[in-house]
């Protein structure tokens, strides 16, 4: 009698559950297979900087989320704590920039935004430059000088862009927008470089001309908008696609 009582409770799992505690391994395992299928896809189908991105993503949910136990262990994403090192010093640095903006109380004529290529700091040019000039004046080298020593603080690439309005301008030195707004860039590029100290290799330069607008040049105040100079640290992944650079 014994025995069949035994028997019976094997049959009716009160001994047996045990059993059936590799599924929680073998759960485990497809989980890690699907994500490390999700990240090939991504690689596949989607750019370098977009693929950054997700996998980001995908590594913060699984690293606080993980089934396999408390501690998520070495990351599957190589360089992802480096990336969120990066973020919080990109902010840290965006705050500061602001910070100092709105002391010098010119929040009218310098902006600072995050995006999706990293910190943009956007200078109007009439902050720096005479009307058809692209010679930096004396306050505005200062402000340069303050700002440079504040992107110092971090390794990242910088990309310096000059942009005009549509107004043409034809004269000996600058045929066109063209050769204007690249000049006013290199200029600045030249003090970030010989006044504040970043190291040249970290520097690039792009013009645009009138070409990419950010208000209408129907407008004298569009046209003020539109001529300016963009100052973007790049986030490391940007910096290799758009620079060139190694990892």
């Amino acid at each position: 009698m014994s025995d069949m009582w035994d028997q019976d409770k094997e049959e009716s799992g009160y001994e047996g559950a045990g059993m059936m505690r590799w599924l929680i391994t073998y759960a485990d395992l497809i989980t890690l297979l699907l994500a490390f299928f999700i990240i090939l896809y991504a690689m596949n189908r989607t750019q370098q900087v977009e693929f950054a991105q997700v996998s980001q993503s995908l590594a913060q949910q699984f690293d606080s989320k993980s089934i396999i136990g408390r501690s998520p262990g070495p990351s599957i994403i190589n360089g992802l704590s480096g990336t969120r090192q990066e973020a919080a010093s990109l902010n840290r640095l965006a705050q500061a920039i602001q910070q100092k903006i709105n002391q010098s109380n010119l929040g009218s004529q310098v902006s600072v935004t995050s995006t999706m290529r990293g910190v943009e700091v956007s200078l109007n040019a009439s902050l720096l430059f005479a009307s058809g000039s692209a010679r930096i004046s004396p306050k505005a080298e200062a402000l340069l000088r303050q700002l440079g020593t504040m992107l110092s603080s971090v390794p990242n690439d910088i990309e310096v862009a000059g942009y005009t309005d549509s107004v043409p301008i034809r004269t000996a030195k600058y045929p066109s927008n063209w050769q204007l707004s690249a000049q006013r860039a290199a200029n600045v590029v030249y003090v970030l470089a010989h006044v504040s100290g970043i190291h040249p290799s970290r520097l690039s330069i792009a013009a645009f001309g009138h070409y990419h607008p950010i208000a209408t040049n129907q407008t004298a105040y569009g046209r003020k908008l539109n001529r300016r100079v963009n100052i973007l640290v790049l986030r490391s992944q940007v910096a290799q696609v758009a620079i060139g650079n190694g990892p």
